[in-house]
Order: C-alpha cells, then sequence, then structure tokens
C-alpha cells in the first residue's frame, strides 16, 4: 500500500514538473477573462432628503457636474445672519476707526491751544487753571484713543469667531450637494427625488470608463503577459469575433485562484491578475473571453 501511494505520488509530482516545463517554454496558453467596468458610487456625507432630481440610468454626467441636493433647513438663514453680523461687526470697526482719526484731531487742537495757553500764564495774561484744564482734556483724549485702539482685537475676535460659524454653514451647504468627482454614464440609481439618504449611501453608480478584460494568469505564464504588449481574444461564445487586446497592468502581487475559476486552473493556484484593454472593440460587462498569449 505504501508502495503504491509512493508511487502515485511520485508520478504526480514528475507530471507536475513536466508541466510546469511545457508551461515554461512560452508556448500558447490560452485563459479565460470577463470584462469589468470601472464603477463610481457617488453619495453624500451626511444624511438628508433628497430635493433635486437624480439622473437616470443611461445618462451621461460630466466631472464636476451636480448630481443632487438634499434639504438645508435654516441653512441658508444661518448663512445670512450671520453675514449680516459681521456687516454688523465691520461698521463697528469703521465706526471706531472714524473716532480715533476724531479724537486725534482732537488732540493735535489740545496740544496746539496748550503752547499757546502756556505762552498766556508765562506772561500772566490766563490763569493756570485754564492750561491744567487743557491737560486734563489731552489726558481724556489719549486714553479714548487707546480705548479705541484696544477695541481692535475684539472686535477681529468676534469677526474670525463669526467667519469660522459661516466657513462651518458653507461645508454643510457644500455636504448637501453632490458633485460628480468623475465623469461617466449611469450604470444605477439608487434613490429618486423626495427620498432620504443615509449618510455613505449610494445615490447613483457610475460607469467612469469602458470596461475592460480582466484575466487571471498563472505564475509560470506570466512572461507571456508583458505589459504594454497584445494578446488574442474573443467571445467565449462566437470564436469567429477576434480582436487584439494591450496588457494595460499586471497585479504586483499574486492571489490563490479561489475568486473565479477561469480557465482550467487549480484552485490552490497563485495567479496574477492581468488587466487587458480592447483594441477598437467594445465589450459588454460580464462577458466572457477567451485570451490566447505565446508563441503559436
Amino acid at each position: 500500500m505504501a508502495v503504491a501511494i509512493g508511487i502515485a505520488a511520485a508520478g504526480a509530482w514528475v507530471y507536475a514538473s513536466l508541466a510546469r516545463q511545457e508551461n515554461d517554454d512560452g508556448r500558447l496558453v490560452r485563459l479565460l477573462a470577463i470584462a469589468e467596468e470601472q464603477r463610481l458610487d457617488l453619495s453624500f456625507s451626511r444624511s438628508g432628503r433628497l430635493v433635486t432630481r437624480v439622473p437616470e440610468e443611461g445618462e451621461i454626467v460630466k466631472s464636476g457636474d451636480t448630481v443632487a441636493r438634499i434639504e438645508e433647513p435654516g441653512l441658508a438663514e444661518d448663512a445670512s445672519d450671520l453675514g449680516r453680523q459681521r456687516d454688523q461687526i465691520k461698521a463697528r470697526d469703521r465706526s471706531r476707526e472714524a473716532e480715533i482719526v476724531r479724537l486725534q484731531a482732537e488732540l493735535a487742537q489740545i496740544a496746539s491751544d496748550e503752547k499757546r495757553i502756556g505762552r498766556l500764564v508765562k506772561e500772566g495774561v490766563a490763569a493756570s487753571a485754564d492750561l491744567e484744564t487743557l491737560q486734563h482734556r489731552r489726558d481724556a483724549a489719549v486714553a479714548g484713543i487707546r480705548a479705541r485702539e484696544a477695541e481692535k482685537g475684539q472686535l477681529d475676535a468676534e469677526d474670525e469667531s463669526m467667519l469660522s460659524r459661516l466657513e462651518k454653514v458653507r461645508r454643510f451647504e457644500r455636504e448637501g450637494t453632490l458633485v460628480a468627482a468623475a465623469g461617466g454614464t449611469v450604470l444605477t440609481r439608487h434613490h429618486r427625488e423626495g427620498e432620504f439618504v443615509a449618510a455613505g449611501s449610494p445615490v447613483v453608480t457610475l460607469q467612469v470608463e469602458a470596461p475592460y478584460l480582466r484575466v487571471e494568469v498563472p505564475e509560470e505564464r506570466l512572461s507571456a503577459f508583458p505589459v504594454g504588449g497584445r494578446v488574442t481574444a474573443w467571445p467565449q461564445a462566437r470564436p469567429e469575433g477576434r480582436f487584439r487586446a494591450r496588457i494595460v497592468t499586471v497585479k504586483p502581487r499574486s492571489e490563490f485562484a479561489t475568486r473565479r475559476n477561469w480557465g482550467l486552473q487549480s484552485r490552490d493556484l497563485r495567479t496574477f491578475s492581468v488587466r487587458l484593454q480592447p483594441v477598437d472593440v467594445k465589450v459588454v460587462s460580464g462577458q466572457t473571453f477567451v485570451i490566447e498569449a505565446g508563441k503559436s
């Protein structure tokens, strides 16, 4: 019994070795591929009720287009109120600056009067009490200027607070507008106008570029699929419909072929995912294709 098991194991090893050597010589290989499209789900970052029309399936959406909006209760009023408060702060600042200019002019007039009254006091024509009165007025003007200048920091702090709140409201408004990050065709419309949409729930799904072919290539045949090279492909149901496909990318890591058993591949075989772009041919997502590469 043990001898039989040993012979069977040795035979399997020899067969696998020969198969690997045969694969390594770069001769013709055929694998199954499937057409996949690159999809993009568009969703809101917060919840709300849709208040605009949502594009139908098949419609073209351009990058930067507004896809939908959700209700914004009170946001417009809040933005208007905050803008009005900022205008009031700016008006107070203009009034403060005008008051400083007035006090500075008054201070200059007081300084001129002090010189004149000082000479008269020295000459004994005016009383020293008049000079003291001017000095008190000068001190009051200087204190008033300092007080008005100190108000600048308080007004700036109030304006920054209002601006921060206004930017938050504007951000909420932007989050309530769904803008397409890329152009494409609407594959699925998940919600209609008037429906409630949860944060993160897709509103529409876009096909952002034409479907491409995805094939799982065994490691020993990866040399037949260089990036930039071309292979022959045809629909599995129509062998006469041959076309060329360009190798776009090769996934840098291998994985077990358990996701889809495309072709005569063992489920414990490690494969590399290769992406192919059909040349001058349009394919339909979900179609299966035969990929032929290597020497004939």
